[in-house]
């Protein structure tokens, strides 16, 4: 078990209302890990495209086999 940081940023669709958003969110981070802690760390408005890019800070748990590392470079 490790805990790991990442930095995401999140295309935030126009059919997700405020009230989904935390699940939506948690939804996408649990691709990474599990999430300890989380943040919105900034949202921007792209008027032109109609969405709006949502950036995440968060401390994630994961789980690794022994010698199954994210980046295939690093197993010995």
């Amino acid at each position: 078990m490790d805990l790991e940081f990442i930095e995401l940023e999140l295309d935030w669709p126009s059919e997700i209302s405020l009230f989904e958003l935390k699940n939506y969110i948690l939804s996408k981070l649990m691709d990474y890990g599990e999430p300890l802690r989380w943040a919105m760390t900034s949202l921007t408005t792209h008027s032109e495209k109609k969405i709006q890019i949502i950036t995440i800070e968060a401390v994630l748990i994961t789980y690794q086999e022994k010698g199954k590392d994210i980046n295939p470079d690093l197993n010995y």
